[in-house]
């Protein structure tokens, strides 16, 4: 995975994340919606940060 299509992922993740907490607050949906793009969004970095460096350059 290049870097380019990793961090449009991250951002589209992060996106997704920030307007469910927004627009859905205080619900199962926000709750449920908010943990998989976080574990999403925290994969990708982790993913940047074993092969990202290795492979990237």
């Amino acid at each position: 995975m290049g870097n380019t299509v990793r961090w449009t992922l991250f951002a589209l993740l992060v996106a997704v994340n920030v307007g469910t907490s927004v627009t859905l607050q205080d619900t199962w949906y926000e709750i449920v919606i908010g943990v998989v793009t976080g574990v999403g969004a925290i994969a990708l970095v982790i993913d940047y940060l074993v092969r990202g460096r290795r492979h990237g350059r």
